[in-house]
């Protein structure tokens, strides 16, 4: 006779546990339920969040034995000149100019985007379109900035970019 309990028992339990799992709706771990359509949108910003995970490039210069991170501006001459380093390494024989910056050739022309401005220390620019320069000290005149070097300290960038001349190695490094 407790046969005939028990079996009708687990009946009604299983008929109630199944009445809580709808079709096309799950329990999230915070006891919301999800529908199809909210589990696809969930699946689809999961998989593009994963698609932006792309490795970045981070440009950077070596100035004797010291590196830097390189700041780029946002424009199609800072673009033009990433996509450049992107395929290597660019190395560039600098000579002093005027006691406020290292000039050096590039082995190609950028475009350019000159307009007015005073440079700063650590300040990167394109000059006559196919020259670039790194500023330790300040000059007004109608340039074409690229980016920055990433140094607190302008004495710290004086002491890298010396008396005479220097070479400076710009490349990318790749987050993964």
């Amino acid at each position: 006779m407790k046969m005939y309990m028990i079996i009708p028992g687990i009946l009604v339990l299983l008929v109630i546990l199944g009445g809580c799992a709808i079709r096309g709706q799950i329990l999230d771990g915070d006891g919301m339920e999800r529908t199809d359509e909210q589990i696809a949108k969930y699946q689809a910003d999961r998989d593009e969040e994963a698609e932006r995970m792309d490795p970045i490039a981070i440009p950077g210069v070596r100035i004797g034995d010291r590196y830097y991170t390189v700041e780029l501006d946002g424009n199609s001459s800072a673009e033009a000149f990433l996509e450049k380093l992107k395929e290597g390494p660019l190395t560039v024989a600098m000579q002093d100019y005027g006691g406020f910056e290292k000039v050096g050739d590039l082995p190609w022309p950028l475009p350019a985007n000159d307009e007015e401005i005073t440079t700063e220390p650590g300040d990167i620019i394109l000059y006559q379109g196919n020259k670039i320069t790194i500023y330790y000290g300040e000059n007004t005149w109608t340039l074409t900035k690229i980016g920055r070097v990433s140094c607190e300290e302008e004495e710290e960038l004086r002491k890298a970019l010396g008396e005479g001349d220097v070479t400076a190695e710009f490349f990318v490094e790749w987050t993964e």
